[in-house]
């Protein structure tokens, strides 16, 4: 149903766009007003911090605003590159069809001159850049929708998220090698962690934050290895494990806590709330999932568990981290779904082997701290 629908949708805009006058060649001092579309997941929106940043700076006198989905307003809000937060309906639909038009002429009221598009696999985003009228629409080759962007720009086969986006602002003589993502932390997020610190705070030790999650199963690290870990963790550091999730994950969470005698807060915080939770942590066991970039957005050493997924696209960038997998015939294979019962790319990373990273990344600190 989704083909047909955007099948659908790309007839009718080339059927739109084909008389369209050639654009203008693009001039960075007439841009005024900047409309960034980032409706994509936690983990893309926070690789595409380092180009937020990059943009504020290329053009440090323009308006910027950010078409966002929920998501990515909470990984996004508070920061001072975005002048403007537009919230985006959701996936286009028949479920929401209706509010498109509202959007559309709210988009379009505010004059933007440039649009940039900053995920390449974001399907709706060249319909509503488009839709803007701005002269200028940045966009990516492999977009289904590409011929509707004034540029558009190639991603290549292997090359980390953040740089294939600071690569794509280039083509509007925007260059910056900072690289590091950033997430900006308020004093309603720490109050909202105060309460599950006080019950930390009484076993009278520090914790590390564990997130053995992800979007897809796939992803996950089997409950039992967790459990292993948190064990020689707390007898080789007595560090308390905090594990965290959502709703969904909070019943495998609670008892995965009980049985190594952690602490769950699966379900019981907001995202930011668990960013300023993590933001006090020793250091952060993650998947690679959302969690995971956001210990490198707020600087906390991680430890980055790796299967289906190529660290060489989405890894950490911090020196304070380190990537743990293990190299299979099969990974990583950057699939939904794993041919095996068990996927084995996770299952193959051993509790141990996970400690001893747990204890180059402790020692690193309190040598740092020293």
């Amino acid at each position: 149903m989704a083909k047909f629908h955007h099948k659908a949708l790309e007839l009718i805009f080339r059927a739109i766009s084909r008389n369209d006058a050639v654009p203008p060649a693009f001039s960075p001092g007439k841009v005024k007003g900047i409309l960034l579309v980032n409706t994509t997941a936690i983990g893309d929106t926070l690789l595409s911090t380092p180009a937020i940043r990059a943009v504020r700076s290329g053009f440090p006198d323009a308006r910027i605003s950010a078409l966002v989905s929920k998501s990515a307003f909470q990984v996004l809000k508070g920061s001072p590159r975005i002048d403007e937060f537009i919230m985006h309906p959701g996936k286009l639909n028949m479920g929401n069809i209706l509010r498109l038009p509202g959007l559309v002429k709210s988009l379009k009221r505010r004059a933007f001159d440039l649009v940039i598009v900053l995920h390449a696999k974001d399907p709706d985003a060249g319909p509503l850049a488009y839709l803007t009228g701005a002269p200028w629409r940045l966009g990516w080759t492999e977009s289904r929708f590409s011929f509707l962007f004034t540029m558009a720009v190639p991603t290549t086969a292997i090359e980390h998220g953040v740089d294939i986006k600071l690569k794509h602002l280039e083509r509007l003589g925007v260059r910056s090698k900072e690289r590091s993502l950033e997430m900006f932390l308020s004093r309603e997020d720490e109050l909202e962690a105060e309460a599950v610190l006080k019950e930390i705070e009484k076993r009278k030790r520090p914790f590390a934050v564990i997130h053995p999650f992800g979007s897809k199963e796939v992803k996950w690290w089997p409950l039992d290895k967790v459990e292993r870990f948190s064990g020689l963790l707390a007898g080789r550091f007595d560090l308390t494990p905090v594990i965290i999730g959502d709703a969904s994950t909070a019943s495998l969470a609670e008892k995965a806590a009980e049985k190594c005698n952690g602490i769950s807060t699966a379900g019981k915080l907001t995202l930011r709330g668990a960013a300023a939770l993590m933001a006090r942590a020793a250091f952060v066991l993650s998947t690679d999932s959302g969690p995971m970039h956001m210990a490198q957005a707020l600087g906390v050493p991680t430890i980055a568990l790796f299967g289906p997924d190529d660290p060489r696209l989405t890894g950490p960038l911090n020196g304070n981290s380190n990537v743990v997998r293990e190299l299979l015939p099969c990974a990583p294979c950057r699939k939904k779904q794993c041919i095996y019962p068990e996927v084995r790319c996770m299952t193959a990373i051993s509790p141990e082997k996970v400690l001893s990273h747990a204890e180059k990344l402790v020692f690193q600190r309190m040598h740092t701290r020293a």
